[in-house]
This record gives C-alpha cells, sequence and structure tokens, in this order.
C-alpha cells in the first residue's frame, strides 16, 4: 500500500510541476494611443469621403440634386437655405454635414459639426485635418484667428475647436469667394 501512495504522490507532484512549466503566452492589446490613431484617420476618411471633390465628393457649384444623389449619410432636415446630413462613426461620435445653397439651388458652402468622445480623439481628428488641408491646400494663412486655408481661386476652409460643458467637437467650415457681379 505504500507504493501504491508513493506512486500517487509522484504522480500529482509531477502533473503538478508540468503545470508550471508550461508558459502562457498572452497577446497584449494595441496600445489606446495607435487604436486612437488608427479610428481618428478612419474617420478623417469617411468625412472627408474618396477625394473627389472638396468633401465627399462635392464641390462649390455643384447642383443640390446631384448633392442629394451623392451623399450617402442621413438626410435630418432640408430647408431653403440648406440641406443637412448626419452620421455616427463607430464609436458614436455624430458628424452633421450642412451643404449650403445659393439662389440657383447651388452649394455655396460647407459646414461640418463634429461631436467627439474624448479631448484626446478631438485633439487627434484636429490634427488629422490640419495635415490634409496643408497637404491639400499649403500652409495655414498666418494672421487668421482659427486655422484657415485658402481654396485657390475658390475659397476658404477653416477648423474651429468647440468645448463646452456638454459637448467637444470640430466645426470646419469651407466658404466660398463670392464672385463680383
Amino acid at each position: 500500500m505504500k507504493i501504491y501512495y508513493l506512486i500517487l504522490s509522484l504522480f500529482i507532484i509531477e502533473c503538478n510541476s508540468s503545470e508550471k512549466a508550461e508558459t502562457v503566452q498572452v497577446l497584449s492589446p494595441p496600445s489606446a494611443k495607435n487604436a486612437s490613431t488608427s479610428n481618428v484617420q478612419k474617420l478623417l476618411h469617411t468625412i472627408m469621403g474618396t477625394g473627389e471633390g472638396m468633401l465627399r465628393g462635392i464641390d462649390f457649384g455643384d447642383d443640390i440634386s446631384n448633392v442629394k444623389k451623392k451623399e450617402k449619410a442621413e438626410l435630418f432636415e432640408e430647408e431653403e437655405s440648406h440641406i443637412g446630413y448626419s452620421f455616427d462613426s463607430d464609436n458614436l461620435e455624430t458628424i452633421d454635414i450642412l451643404y449650403q445653397k445659393d439662389k440657383q439651388n447651388r452649394v455655396s458652402g460647407i459646414e461640418l459639426d463634429i461631436y467627439m468622445n474624448t479631448e484626446v480623439s478631438n485633439d487627434s481628428l484636429k490634427n488629422e485635418l490640419t495635415k490634409q488641408f496643408t497637404s491639400l491646400y499649403g500652409q495655414p494663412l498666418a494672421n487668421a484667428e482659427t486655422p484657415t486655408w485658402e481654396i485657390k481661386s475658390k475659397g476658404k476652409v477653416s477648423i474651429k475647436v468647440v468645448k463646452n460643458k456638454l459637448d467637444r467637437g470640430l466645426e470646419v467650415k469651407f466658404i466660398q469667394i463670392s464672385k463680383p457681379i
């Protein structure tokens, strides 16, 4: 009987020691900074669109009927002065797009109201927009209160940071230069 207990004890000891010898490899999740950067870049691409037009395939002077055909976001309002679309990102940030109309029912301006979840994502999106506008339009105007770029012979685009007790986000405005009559 002693031999039986001895063998059983050796078996238990061996099982315990082999469990300790196994190593478990745990993959660490991507860092918050890397995940945040890729999310912001994905959001920027979703906001800006394919690269055609100034924004989402739309340019100043486009007929509003063409905007309605191209725009895939949800229509939330249509007024005499503008047409508004909205969508939410994967992280539940909200993006509202207002296409301003002129008297000929053509795009005369575009305003983005972007509501972000965190200060970090808000700052990251502002930085990504700044890089993109600088790449497209050159250095921002030196004397502007908010970062503003000149869109050659068409207008200007600006980025304003919005912060209050309830919301944080960005206001991006594409403003068409008035043509003299």
